[in-house]
């Protein structure tokens, strides 16, 4: 005995499901980018400048710390003594062994300052530090 086939009714692409992944997506993304810009914005420096300087296109994998001319540290926008820098640098690459450091210190810092934080990134492993400037003309 031969039962008739139902005629298959034409499905209908469903959009609401793409148009919430695309809106989800698009708030992920803000979300990264804005944690990824906020501890270079937490501490104002007054940058040197310099016309050697230039713009890295890729700004992603990155420690940031600043140091302001008083000596008072930040990593990643957190107050940190010297020896808490060093520290956190190193278990910043254990757990992301292509960290790049770059060190914002404001233009009236002493260089003394400078070499410190320099001398506890290498203690921590840092290899790639990048020192931060302004471009000048």
């Amino acid at each position: 005995m031969h039962l008739p086939r139902k005629a298959k009714e034409a499905e209908d692409f469903q959009m609401a499901p793409m148009i919430d992944m695309v809106f989800l997506l698009l708030v992920f993304f803000m979300c990264v980018s804005t944690l990824a810009q906020a501890d270079r914005l937490l501490v104002e420096l007054d940058l040197p400048e310099s016309t050697e300087s230039e713009v890295p296109e890729d700004l992603s994998g990155r420690g940031t710390i600043s140091l302001r001319a008083d000596g008072t540290l930040y990593l990643r926008g957190a107050e940190r003594s010297p020896a808490e820098v060093e520290e956190s640098v190193r278990e910043l690459l254990r757990s992301e062994p292509g960290l790049r450091v770059h060190l914002r210190a404001d233009r009236d810092t002493p260089f003394e300052a400078v070499r410190r934080v320099l001398a506890a990134c290498a203690e921590a492993g840092a290899a790639d530090v990048i020192y931060a400037t302004y471009q000048a003309e």
